[in-house]
């Protein structure tokens, strides 16, 4: 899978020889540590990644617009690189400030231009993140004007750019060293597998294994875009890189264009709950939870398992419905032939997956070690070489994306200051559990909403930043485990990228498919329904994430198991043949039921379940059979 070729204006090679030599830093920084310190590390990546940002962007065609355009976006560059470079060149005395009392008056203008940029790098990427960034800013200074809870003393501009600009608590928090130390070498990693074909390798196996099945191209999209969305990290990013394929073959052979677009779409949401990288989500969770990545990775396999279980059955009642077969012999290739060509490309994935769950190794010395193990092995056969200009391109293209991701989340350490020093994360909780009167359904339900909120139109890492500070101490007070609170909302900031009113992701794969993008996102959505179901146990049943005894993890597998079934034949009316309202109401309550662990509402919702099943199997052989086709 390549990147399209760029055309190199001396801008632009500018832009990769910095991009390209701010990997090489990375990987020093990596195997060497960060050069002086850790402000100094930061402080270098961010002048890159904010400078690169501001400079990678397409502007408008008229000279005058054009313009200002330009200057805006060199004057908002220099800013960037120039206040960093304050700051790495007298580190020194920075770090050792006793206050904010001991702050200069360049000290105090510097950190405002901090200030500037980074809400601007914010509003160039998400409206919502640089209102969340403006919020920030008014509460920190003029805390003492807001009403009731909200209320607190305020601080004058001198403290607030001390806190914001110059301590962990702000600009260099949590999220720009999330940045740094996670999402940066992960990309990359994705660039490194993407350049050696793994993606072609992914779909040509998905396409031999499940093409010949009963809704064959969708179940396909599902397994190619599982394997290949893990390691491209981003819902859109494998809505473009597999749909391209997957949505046009899935219209060849039957489905309906907004309902191909609604399968690619969610298929490609849940790639980032897949271990072990989960979209590089497991690695932010553990700097936020203190809980061991090996202990992430582990704790998300079930969900995964049964989200994708949930959309296979979803896909294959769909097939049923509509008499489709799966996809033509001439299109699928050969499983003993894709395998030969490609098993290489396994290595780099597994030597990841050892070196972080077995060593425990840092996640982004992992990851440098599988993107060189990816280049190695991917050279070294012709099947899946590529030219050099075209892996460095790769990984140019790598660079810029997690620019963009890092221009949006240096600015959420404004909004860490507003919640860290103002004592406002507490008071978010207080208002949340006297809404739900301190309800964990409630609770919950108002998180879902929340995600939906401010997921829209960010990529998943800031959308689970935002709520795990706003809504996972709620859950947890509310009597959620925190494993479980943050993998519900890491859940639903994935899902909010097809959530109407917004649905990005939706959107994209519309497009491909030229379907009604409103349409295709409903339909995503009702197809995603079983699978809340698998979200909402976190809460309730920890087994469900291998925490407890391994005969408790069984029941709550095989409970989770009958609880997504019969909530996809009530969204899809299918049970061994259609089935009426009545019988669909009697699974969703069955359903419903199974979301809490015990005995008795286990038994009650597994008794509903199988009621509708033993009653349909005995009419389907009265029913007149399902006509399978393969259409060209």
């Amino acid at each position: 899978m390549q990147v399209s070729q760029r055309t190199h204006s001396p801008l632009q090679w500018s832009l990769t020889v910095l991009g390209l030599s701010t990997f090489a830093y990375m990987a020093y920084a990596t195997l060497f540590g960060p050069y002086k310190t850790t402000i100094v590390h930061l402080g270098l990546f961010a002048a890159s990644m904010l400078g690169i940002s501001f400079l990678d962007r397409r502007r408008s065609e008229r000279p005058l617009a054009r313009m200002v355009q330009w200057s805006l976006d060199i004057a908002f560059a220099a800013a960037a690189v120039g206040t960093m470079g304050y700051i790495v060149v007298d580190f020194e005395r920075l770090i050792n400030l006793w206050g904010s009392s001991f702050l200069t008056t360049t000290d105090v203008t510097i950190g405002l231009i901090i200030v500037a940029v980074s809400l601007e790098a914010a509003r160039r990427h998400s409206i919502a993140v640089f209102l969340l960034g403006v919020f920030g800013v008014i509460y920190m200074l003029y805390g003492s004007s807001f009403p009731g809870v909200m209320q607190h003393a305020g601080m004058d501009l001198q403290r607030f750019t001390y806190l914001v600009s110059y301590t962990t608590e702000g600009f260099f928090g949590v999220g720009l060293s999330v940045a740094a130390s996670y999402l940066f070498m992960f990309m990359m990693l994705g660039s490194a597998l993407q350049a050696t074909k793994t993606g072609d390798f992914i779909m040509n196996v998905a396409n031999a294994t499940m093409g010949r099945r009963t809704g064959g191209a969708a179940k396909s999209a599902m397994m190619a875009s599982a394997g290949l969305g893990t390691m491209v990290g981003s819902s859109i990013g494998n809505v473009v890189a597999t749909g391209t394929f997957t949505i046009p073959l899935m219209i060849r052979t039957g489905f309906k264009p907004h309902v191909a677009a609604a399968v690619e779409t969610n298929t490609s949401e849940g790639a980032q709950l897949v271990p072990p990288i989960m979209g590089a989500a497991a690695f932010i969770m553990a700097q936020l939870t203190g809980i061991p990545y090996a202990t992430i990775a582990i704790a998300a396999i079930l969900p995964a398992a049964l989200y994708y279980l949930s959309l296979f059955c979803v896909i294959h009642m769909e097939a049923l419905k509509l008499g489709l077969a799966g996809v033509p012999e001439e299109d699928i290739p050969s499983l003993r032939q894709s395998l030969a060509d490609g098993w290489h490309l396994l290595i780099a994935p597994a030597v990841l997956f050892y070196l972080l769950i077995v060593e425990a190794y840092t996640p982004a010395y992992a990851s440098l070690v599988a993107i060189a193990v990816a280049l190695v092995f991917g050279l070294a056969r012709g099947v899946s070489r590529l030219p050099l200009r075209q892996i460095l391109d790769q990984f140019d293209s790598g660079v810029r994306q997690a620019a963009a991701i890092t221009a949006l989340i240096v600015s959420i350490g404004l909004l860490q200051a507003a919640i860290v020093t103002t004592g406002l994360g507490p008071r978010i909780t207080d208002i949340i559990l006297a809404v739900s009167d301190g309800s964990l359904i409630v609770t919950a339900l108002l998180a879902v909403v929340a995600a939906t909120v401010l997921g829209m139109g960010m990529p998943t890492p800031i959308a689970y930043l935002l709520l795990a500070m706003f809504a996972a101490p709620a859950l947890v007070t509310a009597g959620a485990p925190k494993l479980g609170a943050h993998l519900f909302l890491f859940y639903f900031a994935i899902k909010s990228g097809s959530t109407p009113p917004v649905a990005l992701v939706a959107v994209v794969a519309a497009g491909i498919a030229r379907a009604n993008w409103w349409r295709t996102a409903v339909t995503a959505f009702v197809h995603s329904l079983p699978g809340f179901i698998v979200a909402f146990m976190f809460l309730y049943s920890p087994a469900l994430l291998f925490q407890g005894e391994m005969h408790a993890v069984v029941i709550s597998a095989v409970s989770a198991a009958v609880g997504v079934y019969a909530m996809a034949a009530a969204v899809q009316g299918w049970c061994g043949g259609r089935i009426g309202w009545i019988e669909r109401a009697l699974l969703t309550v069955g359903a419903f039921t199974l979301i809490r662990t015990g005995l008795l509402t286990d038994i009650i919702g597994i008794a509903l379940v199988a009621a509708v099943f033993v009653f349909r199997s005995r009419l389907v052989s009265t029913l007149p059979p399902v006509r399978q086709e393969t259409r060209s």
